[in-house]
């Protein structure tokens, strides 16, 4: 089942419970006066479609992977009951007569939610939900795979091999998916004549654990980073349309200009408490990489105190946390939008240093570097924030070795990003910041 399948069913609920809900209420209920609630109802479902995509009930992949937290239900419901009630508001200027439906709103809502998250929760339970695997190899890639398999709802692992046997018998009335080890044919050439006759020659489904890895966590597995002709391979020949590029810089400025009213006096008011409070130079500014590793000055609030900005131990000034934990800080960047440095979304902006760093460390990393950065982007949306840096011997570095694994893992969706970017992935991304800005970064699953 996917995204679409679950919309049509839950259109098919949604009003099955309006129309038995409004027929009990009333004791009956005419199609003239059913149809005249469907005024009003229709936009309800709506909204609470777009709520529940928010929230990611519609993301078949997140779904497969992990059962989303009831208390992510709860805010979802409680904006849309507040949304619905300012539809029924403005429903009196319909030229129809609306029986009371304030008074069976909250119960159609509640059982509707109640639905949701019934579905959601078990449908991966059912054997039909799952994608029988097969995986044959032996490589980091397929382990971390298995793993992320395992722990999965919506992924059933009927054999996993190092090699496929000859002699074996495969049911493939019982298989979705075989996966087959980058390595298995470099150190088993004669597995590639197995898996073609018990397999490909049958209509099996065959894939790589490179491709498999993005499908079940939608970022670039670390083998596949380190094998550049992979990677040159996945980049090169990724889909972008001709017009992409102008679609984009068009929708960053519209976006930046309808904004601006409300960024400015916000902006404002931050300037004056950053200074009142802290006493400081409001205003931050890095020199940071941008595209093709062209080098800008980025603004910021200043969340860190300038005299510790350089020492070894950075310190947030009183309202750093406050700007930090809503991403208020970022709110200058509009100028680096506007001037074209950045874009809304795409790889976050590197410190000239860390990006530097980064190079040095972790393979190919540069090549995040052939997309413009953005204020928010993939890797920002589905994983915490960056690490810190400390000073030693006039020079930054990591403030712990264990800091790269982070890196990697933020570079991972960065390439995933690149590798898939769209125009209605960044629209998908931006709709989420909002979400995201009141999710702690110790709430995000690594």
């Amino acid at each position: 089942m996917n995204g679409k399948i679950f919309f049509l069913l839950d259109a098919l609920v949604f009003f099955t419970i309006t129309w038995v809900t409004l027929y009990l209420r009333h004791g009956g209920l005419t199609w003239v006066s059913f149809r005249n609630q469907l005024y009003v109802y229709i936009p309800i479902f709506l909204l609470a479609s777009f709520v529940l995509w928010l929230f990611s009930f519609y993301d078949v992949k997140l779904l497969r992977k992990q059962v989303i937290a009831y208390k992510r239900l709860i805010i979802a419901w409680l904006i849309t009951l507040v949304g619905s009630v300012s539809i029924i508001y403005f429903s009196v200027l319909l030229p129809v007569y609306l029986p009371t439906p304030r008074r069976v709103l909250i119960l159609i809502l509640f059982v509707y939610f109640a639905y949701i998250y019934a579905l959601r929760r078990n449908y991966f339970k059912l054997d039909v939900a799952k994608r029988n695997t097969l995986l044959f190899g032996n490589s980091p890639t397929i382990t971390e795979l298995v793993k992320g398999m395992r722990k999965s709802r919506g992924y059933k692992i009927r054999e996993y091999e190092p090699a496929p046997s000859a002699d074996k018998k495969y049911n493939l009335k019982n298989i979705d998916l075989v996966i087959v080890g980058s390595k298995l044919f470099r150190e088993n050439p004669a597995a590639w004549d197995i898996i073609t006759k018990k397999f490909i020659a049958k209509g099996a489904c065959v894939d790589t654990d490179f491709n498999a890895y993005e499908r079940v966590f939608q970022r670039i597995s670390r083998e596949s980073i380190e094998d550049s002709m992979w990677l040159l391979r996945g980049i090169g020949n990724r889909h972008e349309h001709s017009m992409y590029s102008m679609l984009k810089r068009v929708m960053d400025v519209s976006l930046a200009v309808v904004m601006l009213p409300v960024l400015v006096p916000l902006g404002c008011l931050i300037w004056i408490l950053v200074r009142v409070i802290d006493g400081c130079d409001p205003i931050f500014t890095q020199k940071r990489v941008g595209y093709f590793g062209a080098e800008f000055i980025m603004y910021k609030f200043r969340t860190i105190t300038p005299s510790t900005q350089e020492s070894d131990t950075e310190t947030l000034t009183k309202t750093g946390p406050f700007l930090r934990r809503f991403r208020l800080d970022e709110i200058p960047q509009i100028i680096n939008v506007l001037k074209g440095e950045v874009s809304f979304v795409g790889p976050r902006p590197l410190w000239v240093g860390e990006y530097t760093i980064l190079n040095e460390n972790i393979p190919n990393h540069h090549i995040r570097s052939i997309a413009k950065p953005g204020i928010t982007g993939w890797a920002q949306l589905n994983f915490k924030a960056p690490p810190n840096y400390k000073t030693k011997n006039g020079n930054k570095q990591l403030a712990e070795q264990a800091a790269f694994a982070g890196a990697f893992m933020r570079f991972s969706y960065d390439v995933w990003y690149i590798k898939n970017h769209s125009i209605m992935l960044d629209i998908e991304i931006l709709v989420k910041t909002g979400l995201r800005m009141f999710i702690k970064d110790s709430s995000v699953t690594e």
